[in-house]
């Protein structure tokens, strides 16, 4: 119930979509821009070890060659994970370069993409309650300092689960380069636990963003109210957020695969709206709140129409 309707909310205000994916591309190349002089003497030092070369051999022995080609492709691949790191190493005088491009790419990127969430939680919210239809930079705008605040306490609060996160991301890159069938196998359940852990910490902080959209409530007070409002449902919004990754998951990876990895700039700002939905709706269904998924659709909670049968009943009486 609660994915099907975040998806009918999204198709319904799917010009967003549009508008989240030129903000991502607006972040994304402020970020190519600067870490582009930064990473560029890195680069150079790639270039010259013929990785970039080796990149371009594999992905065309991966979409030309039928024989072997997992196998071949798994060897390619740790050829340049270890070329890579190679010259990454012996290469120390550019520390600096490596500590600003991490730094940018773990914190300041998230954090930018981060700030369209308040906004488009507030456009969706305008919909959901009267069908206002809420413009997306104009909410950008007026939001920007509570989105900052909102981003830097969740960057924050979240730091272990991120780290924990791409830790376990690395195990499942490592297994399935091995190539072994025993270490791809174990590379397949620690995914799955990857999803779980994922789902999990979406699960127990969807209720935060919404709370700050709806009530104009402070950061930190949402995020208290938000662990009452999910425990009262906590299994039913895992579940409905597991499904959620496993088919996100599916979406990015064959759009990306039929496109050449093209997909990926617009597989993202869709699925991050989709998640914003998604936290919009769970919040609504856990408050007992009515609200539209489409112009003529109007969804109503079990509990207010249990409420409404007893009132009908009474007038009757």
């Amino acid at each position: 119930m609660i994915f099907r309707n975040s998806f009918r909310l999204l198709l319904s205000n799917f010009s967003n979509v549009w508008k989240v994916l030129v903000y991502y591309i607006i972040c994304i190349c402020l970020t190519l821009g600067v870490c582009y002089f930064v990473a560029e003497p890195v680069i150079s030092k790639l270039s010259q070890a013929h990785v970039f070369e080796n990149i371009l051999e594999t992905l065309n022995n991966l979409f030309h060659q039928t024989d072997g080609v997992i196998a071949s492709t798994i060897n390619s691949l740790n050829e340049i994970i270890s070329t890579t790191w190679q010259v990454l190493t012996t290469n120390t005088q550019f520390m600096f370069n490596y500590v600003f491009f991490i730094i940018w790419i773990a914190f300041v990127l998230p954090f930018t993409l981060d700030l369209a969430q308040l906004a488009l939680g507030e456009v969706f919210y305008g919909f959901m309650t009267s069908q206002v239809r809420y413009g997306f930079t104009g909410r950008f705008i007026k939001n920007i300092g509570k989105s900052c605040v909102y981003s830097l306490s969740k960057y924050a609060v979240q730091f272990v689960f991120n780290v924990g996160i791409l830790s376990l991301f690395v195990i499942v890159v490592k297994f399935f380069t091995l190539g072994n069938i025993l270490y791809v196998l174990l590379g397949v359940l620690v995914l799955a636990g990857l999803i779980v852990v994922v789902s999990f910490k979406h699960t127990i902080f969807s209720c935060w963003m919404p709370g700050i959209a709806v009530l104009n409530s402070l950061c930190f007070k949402a995020l208290s109210r938000n662990f009452k409002i999910v425990f009262r449902r906590f299994f039913k919004i895992f579940s409905n957020y597991i499904i959620l990754f496993l088919m996100a998951l599916a979406f990015i990876l064959l759009l990306c695969a039929y496109t050449f990895g093209i997909g990926l700039v617009f597989s993202l700002p869709f699925t991050a709206s989709l998640f914003v939905a998604v936290q919009m709706v769970t919040y609504f269904n856990c408050q007992g709140m009515r609200y539209y998924v489409y112009p003529d659709t109007f969804v109503s909670p079990k509990k207010f129409e249990e409420q409404d049968k007893i009132k009908r009943i009474k007038n009757l009486i």
